[in-house]
């Protein structure tokens, strides 16, 4: 443990990005899906029109899809940041998050989560929960009206803060750990509270 008169070396940030490999997979799977969707107006019974309606329907949305799945494998930009300055997790659009106003932070393996939570908000193990002291101030990056929906889903889903591992080239368990070595390291910067109480009250 560092002395009051050294100052303590801070760990190493981490930086995860998008997994490649688990985007390119899901890509082939969509287009695969994409072939299929094809079958259906020879395979169904019943009036052609309906079933090559209902079929492009279902390419229109796997389209869409595969544009954004596209777009994760090639973007190489933070996902989620750990250092000094506190948690970045760039889905929440809310920017840093200060280490003093993360309360508590769970593994899924170790969290259980209430039913109309696990209905309303279904979420891949595993990840990590956190509750925070006061809940950040939402800044979609984007110009309406894709703001507008980015606002209402990230408003959503920071009222559960929550981080999956999925689709991250990086496991929770080394997000976990990194958080804590960060953590750690800021305690030990924290002023004692005798210190604090010689700060307020000087002699």
């Amino acid at each position: 443990m560092a002395s009051n008169d050294v100052v303590a070396t801070p760990p190493e940030p981490l930086t995860v990005r998008y997994n490649r490999k688990v985007h390119t997979l899901r890509l082939l799977a969509i287009v695969a899906l994409c072939g299929m969707c094809l079958i259906i107006p020879f395979a169904a019974e019943g009036p052609r029109e309906q079933s090559w309606l209902f079929a492009c329907v279902l390419m229109a949305a796997a389209f869409a899809w595969a544009i954004v799945t596209t777009f994760r494998i090639n973007d190489r930009s933070p996902q989620v940041q750990v250092d000094t300055n506190g948690l970045f997790v760039r889905e929440w659009h809310c920017g840093t998050i200060p280490w003093d106003n993360i309360r508590f932070i769970g593994h899924s393996s170790q969290v259980r989560r209430g039913i109309i939570a696990s209905i309303t908000r279904t979420r891949r193990k595993p990840y990590l929960l956190f509750q925070l002291a006061e809940l950040p101030e939402v800044r979609p990056q984007t110009a309406p009206p894709l703001s507008w929906f980015q606002f209402l889903r990230a408003e959503f889903a920071i009222q559960e803060p929550i981080l999956q591992q999925y689709g991250l080239d990086t496991s929770v368990n080394e997000i976990l750990a990194a958080i804590q070595a960060q953590l750690d390291h800021w305690q030990e910067g924290k002023p004692s509270e005798d210190e604090t109480d010689a700060s307020s009250h000087p002699s």
